[in-house]
């Protein structure tokens, strides 16, 4: 009897992987269609011959005009290494995709490639649902506006690295560094200099393995709520992730705020488990990835236009039966524990 709740579970996960592998593929597909729908047609091409201001320190007011095209060319670079610093945490993606179907071997979210898709799926269909309901109540979203599709895909895609070392990785990353450097004085007095040097260097770009240097309890040790962030830690995700919601009344309409700063949470603490790679990859999720597909959609053939109806049911279907199981689940673990207190004990 044991047996079918097994097979059933597994059947489950694979389909629920089968889901996964294939919004990862669209992942694949979409890097591969920023640069052909930008050097490709002809208005893409008219597009990154301009030119762009960037403001190379970032709070200082010092204007540097590039190249559309090459700035373009970098943002896709970074989005490129965070997929495949996201590949190789932890575990490789292709040993977790036979440890998802295993008991034995651990969490898929110990790979951050192929957590990103339950990640982002549950979260997309969460913000759907915060959008709804703020609309049936009067309070307006709204939205920025660019001029021209080219002109928003480049600003998508560049706030998905600017504002996650503005709102995540400076303000974080600096609080890390000091929490770290304070700590490992006491935990690991017989550090050398460079040995801190290179601590602080690991806090900013992977702060679970900082943390596991100095000996502090990490997220894969504790999990969330259970010990594997400190207070100041979670004080220091949600101060973030205020201002990220904040940030985003500029442009958009006071509805934006809420469902910013639920995602800036998320954003946070994917920065703080899986390192610095991940805030920028869930962030592209929200700003390249759907733009580039229907960017796509008006240039190319019908197929494209599939892919992105695919992309967008697979993401949306994948995040309702996540919360589905969420729900089932904890309700099943609320029964179990009402069930033990209405149980008299043995005398």
């Amino acid at each position: 009897m044991n047996s079918l709740p097994e097979t059933l579970q597994r059947y489950f996960l694979a389909f629920i992987l089968t889901i996964v592998l294939f919004i990862i593929l669209t992942y694949v597909i979409s890097m591969g269609l920023g640069i052909l729908v930008l050097f490709s047609t002809a208005e893409g091409l008219e597009f990154s011959r301009g030119s762009k201001t960037i403001y190379p320190l970032l709070f200082v007011a010092v204007e540097v005009n590039v190249n559309a095209g090459l700035y373009f060319l970098l943002l896709w670079w970074i989005f490129a290494l965070c997929f495949a610093a996201a590949w190789r945490f932890r575990e490789s993606l292709l040993i977790q995709i036979g440890g998802f179907l295993s008991k034995t071997r651990g969490s898929p979210f110990s790979n951050n490639l192929l957590a990103m898709p339950l990640i982002t799926s549950m979260l997309f269909v969460a913000t759907i649902v915060l959008h709804f309901l703020q609309s049936q109540s009067g309070v307006p979203t709204g939205g920025p506006s660019f001029g021209d599709p080219f002109s928003a895909f480049f600003q998508f895609s560049r706030a998905a690295v600017v504002e996650e070392i503005i709102f995540r990785i400076i303000p974080i990353g600096a609080f890390l560094v000091t929490y770290i450097s304070i700590v490992g004085k006491s935990t690991r007095p017989h550090f050398s200099s460079v040995q801190r040097f290179k601590t602080c260097i690991l806090a900013v770009l992977l702060p679970e393995k900082a943390k596991e240097r100095v000996g502090l309890r990490t997220v894969g040790e504790g999990g969330l709520f259970g010990g594997g962030l400190t207070v100041v830690e979670w004080t220091m995700v949600v101060f973030t992730a205020s201002l990220f919601g904040i940030a985003h009344y500029g442009g958009w309409e006071i509805g934006k705020i809420l469902p910013a700063a639920l995602s800036g949470v998320v954003f946070a603490i994917a920065y703080l488990y899986y390192g610095i790679q991940a805030p920028i990859l869930l962030h592209w999720f929200f700003n390249y990835y759907f733009t580039v597909f229907g960017l796509s959609s008006d240039f190319y053939s019908a197929e494209i236009d599939t892919m992105y109806s695919l992309t967008f049911l697979a993401n949306i279907f994948l995040g309702v039966i996540l919360w589905l199981a969420v729900a089932i689940f904890g309700l099943i673990a609320l029964f179990g524990k009402f069930k033990k207190k209405t149980i008299p004990p043995e005398p």
